[in-house]
């Protein structure tokens, strides 16, 4: 077992013990984020998607203490975006009670879809937000090691424009773009490899 793995079990371990706040705190900071992500994936209004957050935050404390967790069948992220589903129709279902006419049919709508999605969608949906979660917060921790320019020109590049375009926009060298997009692929790559390692068990 690797030391990554030991001490994020361990981590995991400790939250499951509800008086340990602290690990509580510890373990749901690096999925909060994600679990937002994926409210809003699951077409919840933004008006909204904090109250949600919150069911859900108060859904996987409740039961935390009786997850078990098997590394060879399923990733712990998994089961957190099933909570986070379940908790995304109830609330919606809870809110049709007292929606306008319109407002329900919208709800109607999306507890049609969401109740129409099967554990095998569900779990290529999770993968491609995590994966879309990772990317973007790997970029946001790296962002402070890079000028605006070297930024900007790589984020001109992602978006698939030239070189030499990109060089005229910035107001910089081809040679200095190309030395911006070769230095934040290295440091992104390392960056999506620590944040996998850190919270993808």
């Amino acid at each position: 077992m690797n030391p990554g793995y030991s001490t994020r079990y361990t981590l995991l371990e400790r939250a499951k013990n509800q008086s340990d706040s602290e690990a509580w705190e510890e373990l749901i900071g690096f999925y909060r984020k994600y679990i937002y992500v994926i409210i809003r994936s699951m077409q919840v209004n933004a008006t909204d998607c904090d109250d949600v957050l919150q069911l859900v935050l108060i859904e996987l404390w409740k039961y935390l203490p009786e997850y078990q967790y098997d590394k060879e069948k399923s990733k712990f992220r998994f089961w957190v975006a099933k909570v986070t589903r379940n908790q995304v129709i109830s609330y919606i279902r809870r809110q049709q009670s007292h929606a306008k006419k319109l407002d329900k049919a919208q709800a109607e709508a999306t507890l049609s879809y969401l109740d129409s999605i099967k554990t095998p969608e569900i779990e290529e949906i999770v993968t491609r937000e995590w994966k879309l979660f990772i990317s973007n917060s790997a970029m946001q921790n790296i962002e402070r090691h890079f000028s605006s320019q070297a930024i900007e020109s790589f984020r001109l590049y992602s978006k698939g424009l030239k070189v030499n375009d990109i060089a005229l926009k910035v107001d910089v060298k081809p040679d200095s773009v190309y030395k911006y997009i070769s230095r934040i692929k290295l440091k992104l790559i390392e960056e999506i490899n620590s944040l996998k390692n850190e919270l993808d068990f």
